[in-house]
């Protein structure tokens, strides 16, 4: 039984295939992604930085992976698969995240080990 790809198909030979990259499309300059991400660039991360050690495995951006669980909380969205798969459809997601796509471990990792009340206060207290 022969099976068909339809969708490669479609295509001509010889003609031009055209792929884009998520980062390339922009979102509106007044979107509320870039406020936050300019709010973030205002808070001082020493204490979240402390955290992490120069030897081992390289973890992800702490403060992308701040900013990403504070975006998902703005938008009332509390599962990490959701945020898991936003990162990979959404482009406020996409902007923040600088395309890259952390898995549910380092989501769950993050939000279980570093980041506890004491932390989340003083970023909202100081500010």
């Amino acid at each position: 039984m022969k099976t068909h790809n339809y969708f490669t198909e479609y295509f001509e030979k010889n003609q031009l295939f055209s792929s884009f990259d998520y980062l390339e499309l922009k979102l509106d300059k007044n979107d509320p992604v870039y406020t936050l991400i300019n709010l973030m660039e205002e808070l001082d991360f020493t204490e979240l930085l402390s955290m992490y050690k120069d030897k081992g495995r390289k973890a992800f951006n702490p403060i992308m992976m701040f900013t990403l669980i504070t975006y998902a909380n703005m938008l009332g969205i509390r599962s990490v698969d959701e945020i898991v798969s936003r990162c990979e459809r959404d482009l406020g997601f996409i902007t923040i995240a600088r395309g890259l796509k952390p898995k549910r471990d380092a989501i769950y990792n993050f939000r279980n080990n570093k980041l506890d009340a004491l932390i989340i206060d003083n970023y909202i207290i100081n500010y």
